[in-house]
């Protein structure tokens, strides 16, 4: 089987965990890898295992023959690489948040209609067995009407935001913070989940951490948010709480989700494990699928998203392939509903008022 030859831009988690996980692919070629930053080449070579290495993004769409662009950099960046992979004839796997904001995600879908090629974000997590043993569960309707959602990500790193500089993802103005990184991963998958979207948002956007000083006196100002609490409703109808905290010294779990329907209540913790109950019975554990184990010499970066990552590249190399999407993979349809769920976050959050959300 030819592979499919693919050129990634970014040299942050495209260096560690796309170009790894997708040389251990059987479907993919990564041929050459870009920076953004200019940074060292030979350092580029090493974490991605890549030799050929761009220090301009722009040259290696010239000069490289390639089928598929991955895009992980700065999300202030994302616009501008679509448009240019579009240009060239490229399909797109764009990294999350899709855009700083709606205008530029509606110009990213206008060039990929253009184009007439593959536009995709990706959300891996939607891979995760637990996730797709929610979404089965969901889709039967075993829990009845859904009324309300909570959804709650916490993570123990107060220590890291009070000593290491947070760069881009410290500022607004790159469309850094916490809302963007993981509240458009947790937007995406209630949509998904539900088979709804969010219909009206009344926001908090914290900074909990504003500054770090690091040794040398030098003092980093951030901007953007480290934190978020969201209280909302689903077209559908159900009501829902959306929280994340970062500047935690220490947590029970990561990730917990509760869903309450008429006929019994869901629960999902830390991914892993999922509980469901059938009216008043107590909750019980639910089997899940088989955890797939990351190779031999895979970089323990890239391991660590193994399981749900390389599911997602099955479906993208099934989708590249037949020319059909796989229904669990995200599009840029996705991405611009979580965009202007997360613009209408920002509004909110700005305005101190509650915002109705427009498709």
């Amino acid at each position: 089987m030819e592979k499919i030859r693919v050129g990634i831009i970014g040299t942050g988690f495209g260096a560690k965990v796309h170009a790894p996980m997708m040389n251990f692919h059987d479907g993919f070629d990564v041929v050459a890898i870009a920076s953004v930053s200019r940074g060292n080449i030979e350092e580029i070579r090493k974490v991605s295992r890549i030799e050929n290495v761009y220090t301009d993004w722009r040259q290696m769409l010239d000069q490289e023959q390639l089928e598929l662009v991955v895009i992980a950099s700065a999300v202030q960046l994302h616009k501008e690489m679509v448009l240019a992979a579009y240009e060239k004839g490229l399909h797109v796997m764009c990294e999350k948040p899709m855009a700083l904001h709606i205008k530029e995600a509606n110009e990213m879908i206008s060039a990929r209609n253009k184009a007439g090629k593959f536009g995709l974000i990706n959300h891996e997590f939607r891979y995760l067995p637990a996730r797709t043993k929610v979404k089965e569960i969901l889709d039967s309707e075993a829990l009845g009407r859904i009324l309300h959602v909570r959804y709650l990500c916490s993570f123990p790193t107060y220590n890291a935001l009070v000593s290491k500089p947070r760069g881009w993802l410290g500022q607004t103005e790159t469309g850094g913070g916490m809302l963007g990184a993981i509240g458009s991963h947790m937007t995406d998958s209630l949509h998904w989940w539900l088979n709804s979207r969010y219909s009206e948002v009344f926001a908090n956007l914290p900074i909990h951490v504003p500054t770090q000083t690091a040794p040398d006196g030098i003092v980093e100002t951030r901007t953007a948010d480290d934190a978020f609490q969201v209280i909302g409703k689903l077209e559908s109808g159900p009501t829902v709480t959306m929280d994340l905290i970062s500047a935690a010294c220490q947590t029970a779990t990561n990730w917990r989700l509760e869903i309450f329907g008429t006929s019994g209540t869901l629960v999902m913790v830390d991914d892993n494990q999922v509980y469901i109950s059938s009216g008043d019975a107590p909750l019980e554990e639910v089997e899940l699928g088989s955890e797939i184990t990351a190779p031999p010499g895979m970089p323990a970066v890239a391991a660590r998203y193994y399981n749900g990552f390389n599911r997602a590249l099955d479906a993208l190399n099934d989708t590249l392939v037949t020319g059909t999407k796989q229904p669990y993979l995200a599009d840029f349809e996705d991405g611009r509903a979580t965009q202007l769920v997360l613009d209408a976050i920002r509004l909110s959050a700005n305005e101190g008022k509650k915002i109705e959300i427009t498709y």
